[in-house]
């Protein structure tokens, strides 16, 4: 396989290196701006490419998709319609327009699109699908979830305020940059029916996006959901409360404990080691996703499901402009 990755930011990096590490050994990197590769790139024999149409020419069998937000949609297009399989970081999109020539590209025998949700990995929320599944939860009533970080402390040698996460004019700001939670609530709970935001940009940091936002919906299964997040918090906050019929769950990313709970008695959980590493979940997803290649298997988190959670993203950005409920 040949592999591609445009953007040579943090992210772009870890999948140039996750690649190498699956036995990839013919990689290529988009760099738009002149400047030499980070020092943190392990393999040596990378082609570096200014432009995406220069590498498209070398006939890369995946395009990984890992530059600013809004950069997301036109890159995926343009790598679709040269027939190359994509990785397409979180989000798919930063706004609704041009979705439907996105589209136009996608055909179901054609190139595989996965979009970069790495969560639905986590040992711990799988967990929680398998008890689902398994029927220990009973009807859900209601579930709750609590994610904050200091935005300046996510990449601490550069400036946060020119980072993609503080601009809106690049697709920032919390909705769109967490919303790895807004996708596993889909996964587990189902899409909502409308949406109610507040927030905005709330704090005293130097962002043109918003920071804060609590999200409240209600599941097509009629599931009661409340999300707060934000980039004030330290240390970092990232915690799921589900109240079901016949247990309690909590998740808590941190801690790295997922409990199962009924009247207050334990009945199951999983502690991940300390040596466990976040990276692992990049490598699992990718590597399920290059052995599914050749044999067609549908993607964990299929393009539809992208837009999907897109959609619900951008209907609370909405409600947190408009003051008002948005129907989905």
């Amino acid at each position: 396989m040949k592999a591609v990755v445009v953007g040579l930011g943090s992210i772009g990096v870890r999948h140039l290196n996750n690649l190498y590490t699956l036995g990839v050994r013919e990689l290529g990197a988009v760099r738009t701006r002149n400047l030499p590769p980070p020092a943190q790139i392990i393999p040596k024999n990378v082609q570096l490419f200014q432009s995406l149409d220069q590498a498209l020419k070398q006939n890369f069998d995946l395009v990984v998709v890992a530059n600013p937000t809004s950069l997301h949609l036109k890159t995926l297009v343009r790598a679709l319609k040269a027939g190359c399989h994509v990785y397409v970081e979180k989000p798919v999109a930063h706004e609704k327009r041009h979705l439907s020539e996105l589209m136009r590209c996608v055909d179901p025998r054609g190139p595989r699109v996965l979009v970069g949700c790495q969560l639905r990995m986590h040992p711990g929320l799988r967990k929680i699908e398998e008890w689902m599944q398994q029927g220990r939860l009973g009807k859900i009533y209601s579930v709750q979830v609590d994610l904050g970080e200091y935005l300046p402390d996510w990449h601490p040698w550069e400036d946060y305020r020119q980072s993609y996460a503080a601009r809106a004019d690049q697709g920032g700001g919390v909705i769109l940059t967490l919303i790895h939670e807004l996708d596993y609530l889909h996964w587990l709970f189902g899409k909502p029916r409308s949406v109610f935001a507040i927030g905005g940009h709330r704090t005293s940091l130097e962002v043109t996006a918003e920071d804060t936002a609590l999200i409240s919906f209600e599941t097509e299964q009629g599931i009661c959901v409340q999300l707060r997040m934000d980039y004030w918090r330290k240390p970092p906050v990232r915690h799921m409360n589900i109240v079901a019929e016949k247990a309690i769950v909590d998740w808590d990313y941190p801690a790295r404990l997922t409990t199962l709970q009924q009247n207050g008695h334990l009945l199951e959980e999983v502690i991940l080691a300390p040596s466990w590493d976040r990276n692992e979940l990049f490598l699992s997803m990718m590597k399920e996703f290059i052995e599914g290649i050749p044999g067609g298997s549908i993607p964990r988190v299929t393009l539809q499901e992208g837009i999907d959670v897109l959609n619900t993203a951008l209907a609370a950005r909405q409600s947190l402009q408009t003051g008002r409920q948005v129907r989905l």
